[in-house]
């Protein structure tokens, strides 16, 4: 009986050892995608002293495009049958990441980084609210209270009163809601139609976007530093997108997740080396809230699916 009791044991506890490592897995992997993704918005705040949107989202664009073609062509993902039922949720979520690009690079070219990065941080406290809202969800006193305070926190970061007010701020909040758009759409696809092709329409259309407001914007010849530089950002964009998908399929989500955070201090490490932005104390508190409030309902959220 004894040794049944040790075997027990011991296959519990190499449960409990896999678990770890997948979840260690996870973390690294949400913490690299979102290194790439804040990398890439530092390179895009970057080139945005010498040239317009327009031909930021095309450089970038061009080579994420390419990137992700071979990517599909690789999976053989790239032809995928869209059944009726989910082109338009597709197509809402292709305009909500579209949305959310125009809007948070506008912002981001006018703020400071590591300010723009943690105003989308509010996203899951918006996902809670406006699932409350619009899809009846259940949310709990605990959970509202949570979103309450997130939001306070997201008030700190942009100090709506204070002289040092950038009403970019509001632009970057607008930015959320698509974002809001996207992840409602995400939800409602199948989970049979591959990432890859996605991440690939979706990087199209940007692009496209791109094109169409070159004529309401001056063109202005690239730098060749500028053109790798945007280069780099898309290549930092593919592997963000690749690590995102990675991280959500590898750990438990409710620990992972919270590592999203991580691109704030992404953010702030470029913003004080490169552009010299010193974070104040309401932005450092504020940040803090949003991350507690945010790491609190993605725990809160797992714990409800998991009873």
């Amino acid at each position: 009986m004894r040794n049944l009791y040790y075997s027990y044991f011991i296959i519990a506890l190499n449960g409990f050892s896999c678990a770890m490592s997948q979840n260690l897995y996870g973390s690294l992997f949400m913490t690299l995608s979102m290194f790439g993704f804040t990398s890439s918005d530092a390179l895009i705040k970057h080139s945005g002293a010498w040239l317009p949107l327009s031909q930021i989202l095309f450089f970038r664009g061009i080579v994420a495009v390419l990137l992700l073609t071979i990517i599909a062509l690789i999976r053989k993902e790239l032809f995928v049958s869209i059944k009726n039922s989910q082109r338009r949720f597709l197509f809402l979520r292709v305009l909500g990441e579209v949305g959310a690009t125009l809007f948070f690079f506008t912002a981001l070219l006018n703020m400071k980084i590591s300010n723009a990065v943690a105003i989308l941080q509010c996203l899951p406290l918006a996902l809670a609210f406006f699932g409350a809202l619009l899809f009846g969800e259940t949310v709990g006193v605990k959970r509202w209270l949570t979103i309450l305070a997130g939001f306070f926190g997201v008030l700190l970061i942009i100090k709506p009163t204070s002289t040092d007010f950038n009403s970019y701020s509001l632009i970057a909040i607008v930015a959320v809601f698509f974002l809001v758009l996207r992840d409602l759409s995400t939800r409602k696809l199948d989970i049979s139609m591959p990432s890859t092709f996605v991440s690939l329409i979706t990087a199209s259309t940007v692009t496209i976007i791109g094109m169409i407001m070159y004529p309401f914007q001056p063109w202005v010849d690239p730098p060749l530093e500028i053109v790798g530089l945007l280069s780099g950002a898309g290549i930092f964009l593919v592997i963000g997108v690749i690590y995102n998908v990675l991280s959500v399929r590898t750990g438990d989500i409710s620990f992972v997740s919270p590592f999203r955070y991580t691109s704030i201090f992404i953010a702030i490490f470029y913003g004080v080396v490169f552009y010299n932005e010193i974070p104040d104390i309401f932005m450092i508190i504020g940040t803090l809230i949003v991350i507690i409030a945010g790491s609190y309902l993605f725990y809160a959220e797992r714990k409800e699916t998991r009873n």
